[in-house]
């Protein structure tokens, strides 16, 4: 899954509780995770993980494999509805403004 595919499920709460079934994402850790597989770029694949394994390091590597923190998903939930309340946005659009807002911001 790519960060656009993932956007979707960022909008709709609904949605969202599909994603953690699809994924089998922990629903009693304190916070899971959004990383990109390499470095921080659209194209990267996503992956989740529990705040608990990673201890919330922006870097982490599991199985040789390094990856790096976008946001923790609830946040990232927070800061498209913030966005979708001032304007109507695109996936694609949502998708840069998060990449850009975790390069520049967070």
């Amino acid at each position: 899954m790519k960060l656009i595919d993932l956007i979707p499920y960022l909008r709709n709460d609904n949605r969202l509780k599909e994603l953690y079934a699809k994924e089998k994402l922990n629903l009693e850790s304190e916070a899971v995770l959004i990383y990109m597989t390499g470095s921080l770029k659209l194209e990267s694949e996503l992956t989740f993980f529990d705040i608990e394994e990673t201890e919330d390091d922006l870097y982490y590597k599991n199985n040789g494999i390094s990856y790096v923190q976008l946001f923790p998903i609830n946040y990232a939930v927070e800061l498209v509805n913030s966005w979708l309340e001032v304007q109507d946005l695109s996936d694609q659009d949502i998708a840069k403004s998060l990449l850009n807002y975790r390069i520049k911001d967070a």
